[in-house]
């Protein structure tokens, strides 16, 4: 069993291993809470059957695979008086690229030009980037500084320098008695 029907076959029945596994396993993934996973098997899915679907779609052309069969079903050739009448009304072909030829009339510079602007754009980036390091730095730094005073120690240090109050744990000092 070989040739092109088989190949048919094998790949619809990997098609529909593959949309039956990736359908239970969606199921799985979702009874389990694991989203990303469940979320890989539906895309594993919908691809499976749409590739099923495109096959089975295509088996159902008329006459095979294309419109090359006649009434009878038999392969016919191309009528040659209408391949020649089809080229002599054939358009010129195109010039496509026709800067890119070369001419003995014409100096190519389009690839100079093109480098020689990747060199200026070069150059102007460089000297942007020198223009905002030297300004931007000192002011960035000034920002930056004025964002974390707040997080500075304070004036006096973490000792104080007074005495503290009297605690309530402590007792109160006596008159002197008369």
């Amino acid at each position: 069993m070989t040739g092109p029907g088989f190949a048919q076959r094998l790949a619809r029945l990997l098609a529909a291993v593959v949309l039956l596994t990736s359908g239970a396993y969606f199921f799985v993934y979702l009874w389990r809470w694991e989203w990303n996973r469940a979320v890989i098997a539906g895309i594993l899915f919908l691809a499976a059957e749409i590739a099923l679907g495109t096959s089975m779609v295509l088996a159902r052309l008329p006459a095979g695979r294309g419109w090359e069969r006649g009434a009878t079903g038999t392969t016919t050739g191309p009528d040659p008086e209408v391949v020649a009448r089809l080229r002599e009304t054939a358009p010129p072909p195109r010039s496509s690229f026709a800067w890119l030829r070369p001419r003995g009339d014409q100096m190519g510079v389009f690839v100079p030009v093109l480098m020689g602007m990747g060199v200026v754009a070069s150059a102007l980036a460089w000297v942007v980037e020198r223009l905002a390091r030297r300004t931007a730095g000192p002011a960035l730094e000034r920002r930056l500084a004025a964002r974390l005073s707040v997080l500075s120690w304070p004036p006096a240090g973490l000792v104080p320098t007074r005495p503290s109050p009297p605690s309530i744990l402590t007792r109160p000092a006596r008159p002197p008695r008369r």
